[in-house]
């Protein structure tokens, strides 16, 4: 992988962020190659602001859902579209997927460091790990024993697997969408143990400020989230066996 010929794609899901989006998405565009926005079916004015923003922009694109599907979907819906596009040429496996968030808690002033980190290393994944000095007791608690029951279904460790700041081999994110399924926010979760799992080169550790604490998510997403991680594993292990019977029938 060399950062010479490597593109650059920043993946950003947006859901009712009319104040912050157009100055992270004003921000994170000359950082990247090819830009693709989600409007997860905001019911404020934020995909005026992105239509208003896209003019002049034309590594940008808008897709959008009429309703809201939740982040995973969203997510999915993007990633959906780069494979496809990947399929068709237009990208190589080895171009690096970035999602950031729209509201503006992901910190850009790392990006290129992020990247050069993933292009020498030769990563499938990077994961960054964020800073929660700030963040609530039972916040820094709930992601601890999360991304503990996660490095266990996973097979590797795994910080912060909540994350959901984050660069994507777009050959091993491609592979990753047919393990997962994604519900609210478990696609972060989903897509970290899937990764593990299919024994690409993750990590997990670098450790990253969080510039403000945003945080939508409930109780109920935490009990799905656990509950997504095994079903996560478990789709690796069983595709896997099916892959190897096929493999022996056809000898």
């Amino acid at each position: 992988m060399n950062d010479v010929n490597v593109r650059r794609i920043a993946v950003v899901p947006a859901y009712n962020e009319e104040r912050t989006v157009v100055e992270v998405l004003e921000r994170l565009a000359p950082l990247v190659d090819d830009l693709v926005v989600v409007d997860d079916g905001s019911v404020d004015g934020t995909r005026a602001a992105i239509q208003g923003w896209l003019p002049g922009h034309d590594h940008a694109r808008l897709l959008t859902f009429d309703t809201n599907r939740g982040m995973s979907a969203a997510y999915y819906l993007a990633f959906t579209d780069l494979r496809d596009r990947l399929a068709a040429g237009e990208f190589s496996p080895d171009d690096l997927v970035f999602t950031v968030d729209a509201d503006g808690q992901h910190e850009l002033a790392v990006f290129d460091e992020l990247c050069a980190v993933a292009v020498n290393e030769r990563l499938d994944a990077l994961l960054v790990r964020r800073d929660l000095s700030t963040y609530p007791r039972y916040k820094q608690a709930g992601n601890w024993l999360l991304s503990a029951w996660a490095s266990m279904w996973a097979g590797s460790r795994l910080e912060d697997v909540e994350s959901g700041y984050r660069i994507f081999r777009l050959g091993a994110l491609a592979d990753a969408l047919t393990y997962y399924r994604g519900y609210r926010y478990s696609e972060t979760v989903e897509v970290a143990v899937v990764l593990c799992r299919l024994h690409y080169r993750v990590r997990n550790d670098i450790l990253v400020p969080v510039p403000i604490y945003r945080s939508r998510t409930r109780l109920r997403d935490a009990a799905i989230d656990f509950a997504a991680i095994p079903a996560a594993a478990w789709r690796v292990r069983k595709n896997g066996s099916l892959r190897k019977a096929r493999a022996s029938s056809s000898r």
